[in-house]
């Protein structure tokens, strides 16, 4: 029993240090918020039934990370897909006034968008260096593709992005 509490003890751990990462990569994915909370659950469901399966060859951020990937991935592989509609209820109550808000908002939506424009191999670089904060020595860890693969990606999908957002 005492081994039980122990391991979730430690998922409930890694649930807090790493869940909003792993609940907004596949929000990011699947563009879904109620299936990315579906995806979030699998995940640390995953984790916590495969953990002694981890071989610590990178962190244990990234092994999550690579999980969300592949739920998302065959999730959309799917036949349920779904559009984001983006509402105003999204702006936060703590800006100063309206019109910044609303300004605010309007330019995180063009950029969400222009992200998500791009093919997925830009987004999911841009994604997981710019949003999730990893190092290009991780994310080729969690795309299993060479780092010089992933810092060329960075660099068309970074000018990919200002193009887009320039015109």
């Amino acid at each position: 029993m005492e081994e039980i509490c122990h391991d979730t003890c430690e998922l409930s751990t890694l649930m807090d240090e790493y869940g909003n990462c792993v609940l907004n990569t596949a929000y990011l994915y699947v563009k879904d918020k109620q299936l990315a909370e579906d995806i979030f659950q699998e995940v640390f469901l995953k984790a916590y039934l495969k953990f002694n399966t981890f071989q610590a060859r990178s962190s244990i951020k990234t092994w999550l990370i690579r999980i969300t990937i592949n739920l998302c991935k065959d999730n959309l592989k799917s036949t349920y897909k779904k559009k984001v509609t983006v509402g105003l209820d999204d702006i936060t109550a703590t800006s100063e006034s309206a019109e910044k808000a609303a300004v605010e908002h309007i330019e995180s939506e063009r950029l969400y968008i222009a992200v998500m424009s791009l093919k997925q191999n830009y987004r999911e670089v841009i994604l997981l260096r710019y949003y999730n904060q990893l190092t290009p020595e991780e994310i080729s860890t969690v795309l299993n593709i060479h780092g010089g693969t992933v810092r060329t990606r960075l660099f068309r999908a970074t000018s990919c992005l200002k193009k887009i957002l320039t015109d």
